[in-house]
């Protein structure tokens, strides 16, 4: 296991930015969830629950790449201090090639 990335996690609707620490490994998925818990900020959730049919998902702002779920932060190629955004995308749509 390696070190963590320091990032920046900037919220769909606000842009506003949230400093985070990444673990390489960490899929995508697993970040979002954690965005979603009770105890992601001293505030409280950063993210609501995602609506039925409407997912979160993160997208690396330095290449433009949407990360599938199950993409890691090394796979991805994120490095420290990186903004990842978290967009909502619309009901059926997939924003990566599966």
């Amino acid at each position: 296991m390696t070190g963590k990335l320091d990032v920046m996690i900037t919220h769909p609707r606000t842009s506003h930015p949230l400093p985070a620490k990444v673990a390489p490994e960490c899929p995508a998925k697993t970040v979002l969830q954690g965005l979603q818990m009770p105890n992601a900020t001293e505030h409280g959730a950063f993210l609501d629950p995602e609506p039925e049919g409407r997912p979160y998902v993160l997208t690396l702002a330095r290449t433009g790449q949407v990360l599938a779920p199950d993409t890691t932060m090394a796979q991805a190629g994120v490095r420290p201090h990186d903004t990842l955004s978290v967009e909502q995308i619309a009901a059926g749509a997939v924003p990566w090639h599966a």
